[in-house]
């Protein structure tokens, strides 16, 4: 009996441990309205990019070995005690596709944390569950390397090349940053008021390449008007915001750059009943005009963008 026993334990434990980076979002569901995340998505997002393995390497070795895209990803940070949203990444693009959130009403939070995080589980999936800054990411790594017999002479294993052939980092929004655009926050820490709601909202996966004038003008000025209608009308508010790749552009040719921003948002009395809902659309560019519609007509516009159906939010027809 006791080696069943142990090997329960096992499973429960390898489960715990890969609480972030999921093959659904059944343990983040509470930020979608009526918990029924979005459709049509899963088919837009890019394979994995493939990976040449050297001879005599092992495959396990290998940055996201076997993953698919998108990534499921309820997202955790580090002494967090919590699931902070939900994202889901286009793992061949390197970008989010969506993020879904809860509004929080007052005070926005104050200092930035002066840094953003990256995800250990796009590597590994038996890395950390919370997101992690640069350094201590290659040293998760360079412990799974060693635990596992990945040889670093082999340049796939090595800690910088794992986390850019998994995710988008710093390097690229340098880049992206001389090019004119912003790292645009899907998750904008100005939507909550708790410390480690706001620095959950500071991690690669929940950015964008935003034109710098949309970021600082159009976007930012939605995005008060959303807290703002959050304030004087909503018990509760449920937001989806995401970015309709654009499959002609990239910035360091890793990084794909968005074609438009969206948002879409349901507001719900304290008896949990939908009151208000509404949606966004506008390109990504310096001539933006944002174009504000009923989340119906949102899903049909983002259905022509993606060639695909899309649904995002069912049942908060007000």
């Amino acid at each position: 009996m006791q080696p069943l026993y142990l090997l329960i334990v096992a499973v429960a434990l390898v489960a715990l441990g890969t609480a972030e980076v999921m093959n659904d979002f059944s343990s983040c569901i509470k930020y979608f309205f009526g918990e029924k995340p979005p459709t049509g998505f899963e088919k837009t997002a890019f394979p994995v990019p493939e990976e040449h393995l050297n001879e005599n390497n092992v495959p396990e070795c290998l940055a996201a070995y076997q993953q698919s895209s998108p990534a499921y990803i309820c997202q955790k940070i580090p002494k967090g005690n919590q699931y902070y949203f939900a994202t889901l990444y286009d793992r061949g693009r390197r970008i989010p596709l969506y993020s879904a959130y809860l509004v929080q009403k007052g005070k926005p939070c104050g200092e930035r944390p002066g840094f953003f995080r990256l995800e250990p589980q796009l590597i590994h999936r038996e890395l950390s569950a919370e997101s992690q800054q640069i350094q201590e990411t290659k040293n998760i790594i360079k412990n799974y390397n060693n635990r596992t017999g990945c040889n670093p002479r082999f340049e796939e294993n090595r800690e910088t090349h794992k986390i850019k052939q998994s995710q988008a980092f710093d390097d690229d929004y340098n880049d992206a940053a001389k090019q004119g655009y912003d790292r645009g926050h899907l998750n904008p820490r100005q939507h909550h008021n708790q410390e480690e709601f706001c620095d959950s909202t500071f991690t690669f996966t929940n950015v964008v390449a935003m034109n710098k004038e949309l970021n600082n003008k159009i976007w930012n000025k939605h995005e008060i008007e959303i807290k703002e209608i959050m304030e004087s009308h909503c018990e509760q508010m449920y937001v989806i915001t995401g970015a309709v790749p654009d499959n002609d552009k990239k910035v360091n040719n890793r990084v794909y750059v968005p074609s438009h921003i969206w948002s879409a948002y349901c507001c719900v009395n304290n008896k949990g009943l939908p009151i208000k809902s509404g949606g966004v659309l506008v390109r990504n560019n310096n001539n933006a005009q944002k174009q504000t519609m009923t989340v119906n007509k949102l899903e049909e516009e983002l259905g022509k963008l993606y060639n695909q159906e899309i649904k995002l939010i069912d049942g908060c027809q007000t």
